[in-house]
C-alpha cells in the first residue's frame, strides 16, 4: 500500500510541474528588431499573434545601456497594453540609442497576461563580444 500511495504522489508530482511549470509561448510572440545605422541603433519592439482568435497583452521594452569603460549605466522602460488581431503583427514600441565602441546594451521585450504572468518574451545583447575580449 505504502508503495502504491509514493508512485501515485510522484505522478501528480510530475503532472503538476507540466501543467503550471510551463509558460506558454505559443499564442503570441515577442519580437525584437536592430537596426544598426552610422553609430546609431533602432530597436522595435513587435508582437504577433500566432492564433485565430483575438489576443491581448501588457508588453515592457527595457533598454540597459552599459558603458564597460566609465561603469555608467542608463535604463529605459516603455510599457503599455495592446490588444491583437488574429493573426496579426503590430508594433508596439521604438527605441533609439547611440553605440559606441566601449557600451553593451541588453534589449528585454517581455508580455503579461491579465495575471501579470510574463507569457513570451525575447532578449537581444548588444557589444556583449567586445566586453569578452576585454
Amino acid at each position: 500500500m505504502l508503495f502504491r500511495n509514493r508512485h501515485i504522489t510522484i505522478f501528480l508530482a510530475l503532472f503538476s510541474s507540466f501543467i503550471y511549470g510551463q509558460v506558454p509561448q505559443d499564442k503570441i510572440k515577442a519580437k525584437l528588431e536592430i537596426v544598426q545605422v552610422e553609430g546609431t541603433v533602432k530597436i522595435t519592439g513587435t508582437a504577433e499573434n500566432l492564433t485565430d482568435v483575438i489576443r491581448s497583452a501588457a508588453y515592457k521594452m527595457s533598454v540597459i545601456k552599459n558603458n564597460n569603460k566609465s561603469n555608467n549605466q542608463s535604463n529605459n522602460d516603455q510599457v503599455g497594453a495592446f490588444t491583437l488581431q488574429p493573426n496579426e503583427i503590430q508594433k508596439l514600441s521604438t527605441s533609439q540609442i547611440n553605440l559606441s565602441a566601449n557600451d553593451e546594451v541588453i534589449v528585454l521585450l517581455l508580455f503579461y497576461d491579465e495575471d501579470k504572468q510574463i507569457i513570451a518574451k525575447d532578449r537581444i545583447v548588444l557589444g556583449e563580444e567586445k566586453k569578452k575580449t576585454m
